[in-house]
């Protein structure tokens, strides 16, 4: 029997090897092992993507992760409250650069790097990031490959080619589980009615389908070879202490709350709301307290449903104008997957109208543009 015992911990210790082998090479290079302890104070972090540099025609040049900025994402760490905030900048935003003048917001990474994108991004939200991450398209398509894929829910089919650049998006509407090409090609596609701002929803869908791989058994099997594959193609500025606590803080699984910065179109670009940015900032941010009342009362509520769920709706609708809501049906391709709320704010009202209907909530900027709340009607909606 201690026999057998000794042998099926040596099969352990064999096999957790094996798993954590890839590791290995970013452990030595960057620190990258988790610590116990984790974070103990908050930690915000600027996060975007280098869209590839071309020497020449269909050449892609080698990798100085000074292109354009893709996608911008202002990080909050939160150990406190346990969660993990992502505050979606649109790279359409105008800002006047330090020494360069007015451009939009992408263009400050091939003029100045990290260090004029954190500059940028203050000027926009008002918050200083302490470090820095860039990541190359090359690690999304990697990552997700390592991963074996993400399952994503495609709403409309998307079809683009862009020889010049090697992108050739080819996308039909449905449930399916995206490789590392298609997933690029998903998060890149912007030839739609809302152009960048739809991109931006898109890429916090896919964060959350990310965030359910990444903790399902598959994907924690699979998780160190996804860092191996995906560490080569990252730069930042982070020490090697830190790096370990975000990890330990990353395994405690905080809540990720999405958020799109508030805003319409306007001026050719993406104009901000500036009021509703400092609510959010000082919520999620600064700690702050929100002065919003739960008050449903003449609210804008959009009502998201798929084709053959026009009568389901409409009782739907009757229920949210009983509340004293505004609907605004909101017809798409493809039925939602699941009935919840969403709000792209403090969470307030969502949290109020999902309790009154028994539905889940998130605070998503996922959300309808233009309306208060939205709520995507699935097949469990509770009858």
């Amino acid at each position: 029997m201690r026999r057998l015992l000794l042998l099926l911990f040596a099969v352990l210790l064999l096999a957790l090897g094996i798993w954590a082998y890839p590791l290995l090479g970013p452990a030595v290079r960057h620190g990258a092992l988790p610590a116990p302890e984790g974070l103990k104070n908050p930690l915000t972090l600027l996060v975007y993507g280098s869209s590839p540099e071309y020497s020449g025609y269909h050449r892609r040049a080698p990798e100085r992760f000074r292109g354009l900025a893709d996608t911008i994402l202002l990080v909050r760490l939160d150990p406190g409250a346990g969660r993990v905030v992502v505050l979606s900048i649109p790279r359409d935003v105008w800002v006047n650069l330090p020494g360069y003048g007015w451009h939009k917001v992408n263009a400050a990474s091939p003029l100045g790097g990290p260090d004029l994108m954190k500059e940028a991004v203050a000027q926009i939200t008002g918050v200083q990031a302490d470090r820095y991450v860039v990541v190359s398209t090359e690690a999304l398509r990697r990552g997700v490959d390592a991963l074996g894929g993400v399952r994503v829910c495609v709403e409309k089919l998307m079809r683009y080619r862009d020889t010049a650049a090697g992108l050739d998006i080819d996308l039909k509407p449905g449930c399916q589980v995206l490789n590392g090409e298609q997933a690029e090609g998903y998060l890149r596609f912007r030839k739609d009615a809302l152009g960048d701002i739809g991109r931006v929803q898109r890429q916090q869908a896919f964060f959350h389908a990310l965030k359910e791989q990444l903790l399902s058994p598959s994907g924690l099997l699979r998780l160190p070879r996804a860092v191996a594959a995906v560490e080569p193609y990252v730069q930042t500025d982070l020490t090697r202490q830190e790096t370990g606590t975000i990890l330990g803080f990353a395994m405690k699984r905080p809540a990720l709350v999405s958020l799109l910065l508030p805003g319409r179109f306007g001026g050719g670009g993406w104009r901000v709301d500036e009021g509703a940015l400092r609510e959010l900032v000082g919520l999620y941010f600064n700690g702050e307290g929100t002065a919003e009342e739960a008050v449903l009362s003449g609210k804008r509520v959009a009502l998201v449903f798929g084709p053959g769920q026009e009568g389901q709706a409409e009782g739907v609708r009757e229920k949210l104008q009983a509340l004293g809501l505004r609907v605004v049906l909101h017809p798409v391709e493809l039925s939602p997957t699941r009935t919840e709320v969403l709000e792209n704010g403090p969470g307030v009202l969502a949290r109020t109208l999902g309790e009154k209907l028994g539905v889940p909530y998130r605070i998503s900027g996922e959300a309808v543009l233009g309306a208060d709340l939205t709520l995507r009607l699935g097949e469990d909606f509770p009858l």
